[in-house]
């Protein structure tokens, strides 16, 4: 028990100093070596708990989506909006990690495994919310949100209109119920004809 407690507390510290380093970095480019100097572990502990980049980069990610930023879960569109609502004020308290998601490889790849599960679930609930609305339509709803619903929509929003987090979720979350509203309607419009 107490070995496993100490080697989650040396994975956690490997994650914040690998989000530490990225954050001090200039071209986010943290080379195994100096992230294991930063933690204060061996080159080895970090590959034992992190045998590859793309290990360390969904562990990372993970740790940024439960305890930074936190994708909000749930059975209602709304949920949608009130998860992007949140984020975009957390992005507020981490804007130079917010902006590295946004804009770097590294980002990328780490905002890669959480946007999958937000997709599917976004995915779901529109099919649920909207049963009667056509293929092409809810792929343009989908897109739509996934534009809107994404780091990339608070950092044009902070930096083209010096919005911060609240405004940003308020602003988007109005888009994102638009675009809810009219795909429901346009559902309800469908099965009426039907």
């Amino acid at each position: 028990m107490l070995r496993d407690e100490y080697a989650a507390q040396t994975r956690q510290r490997i994650i914040e100093n690998f989000i530490a380093l990225l954050e001090e970095s200039e071209d986010n480019a943290v080379s195994t070596s100096a992230l294991a100097k930063k933690a204060g572990v061996s080159l080895r502990t970090v590959y034992r708990h992190f045998p590859s980049r793309d290990d360390l980069l969904g562990a990372t990610a993970e740790w940024l989506n439960t305890e930074i930023f936190g994708l909000v879960s749930g059975d209602d569109t709304q949920d949608l909006v009130k998860g992007f609502r949140t984020a975009a004020e957390k992005f507020d308290s981490r804007p130079t990690l917010a902006r590295i998601l946004a804009l770097t490889r590294v980002g990328r790849s780490m905002r890669s495994t959480f946007r999958n599960d937000l997709a599917l679930q976004r995915r779901r609930l529109l099919w649920r919310d909207a049963p009667g609305i056509s293929e092409s339509d809810r792929l343009k709803a989908e897109a739509v949100l996934a534009c809107l619903d994404n780091v990339l929509s608070w950092l044009t929003l902070s930096e083209e209109f010096g919005m911060d987090g609240k405004d940003i979720g308020t602003a988007i979350g109005w888009a994102m119920e638009l675009v809810l509203r009219e795909t429901r309607r346009g559902s309800r419009a469908n099965r009426d004809r039907s």
